[in-house]
């Protein structure tokens, strides 16, 4: 049985601890070893958005410590992903081999089994997509169990969903705003009745901004992947 360490992130742990349940229970369901950190704490991400370099390096290196001996660490959340992929090397900080949990997933569930597929739309995460180069596997995963209708601004061209740079945190209803600005332009006009996405900041973004658009007689349902993937193993699998 391989064994993954899991990383749930600042935000799934604060706002969608069921998720992280979800998370570990699919990864358990193929066949994985979960270990995970009783005191997880940040990846340092908000530091580093925030221009504090010196904080961000003490975070880092205690993180790393924490995850001394770990092979392989998995997470759900972009930008972890990302800060230990590209940023704690940078630093100076040997992390486990990383992986963004939709990466892991791709690589199991093709052609799992004969599912009814049902139309949703994927929204790119920023750190995922653009900067992390990664638009295929989340679609990969996806296209198992649904038809992909893709919004009108897609992969390289997705807007971000305003939850970015700290934006949420310094101007949250700029923020929920340019959310919604994008569910008006890149959803509604294709008809869009369930839109997933694999980044927890995305997911709470895009849920506000959808429950806001209710009024104008529009209803987006807005989840997490792989808890779409697992509610979908559990009922149809």
């Amino acid at each position: 049985m391989a064994e993954l360490h899991y990383w749930g992130g600042c935000t799934f742990r604060a706002r969608y601890p069921k998720d992280i349940e979800n998370h570990i229970d699919l990864l358990k369901m193929l066949g994985y070893e979960v270990k995970v950190l009783n005191d997880e704490g940040c990846c340092g991400y908000p530091l580093i958005l925030a221009g504090e370099g010196e904080a961000a390096k003490k975070v880092a290196e205690l993180t790393a410590k924490k995850l001394h001996g770990a092979e392989q660490l998995v997470t759900e959340c972009p930008g972890c992903y990302r800060v230990f992929k590209d940023e704690y090397p940078k630093m100076g900080f040997q992390t486990p081999e990383v992986h963004h949990l939709s990466q892991i997933l791709s690589k199991h569930l093709e052609g799992i089994g004969n599912f009814a597929k049902e139309n949703v739309s994927y929204h790119d995460p920023c750190d995922l997509g653009r900067l992390g180069g990664d638009y295929e596997s989340p679609r990969k995963v996806l296209r198992n169990f649904a038809n992909i209708v893709e919004p009108i601004a897609t992969k390289g061209q997705a807007n971000c969903c305003g939850a970015g740079g700290l934006m949420l945190i310094v101007a949250p209803e700029l923020s929920i705003r340019i959310a919604e600005t994008k569910i008006e332009n890149d959803f509604e006009p294709i008809g869009t009745e369930k839109l997933i996405t694999a980044c927890p900041s995305c997911l709470f973004n895009l849920s506000v901004a959808a429950s806001r658009r209710e009024s104008s007689g529009k209803s987006i349902q807005v989840m997490d992947l792989a808890s779409y993937v697992y509610g979908r193993l559990k009922k149809d699998g």
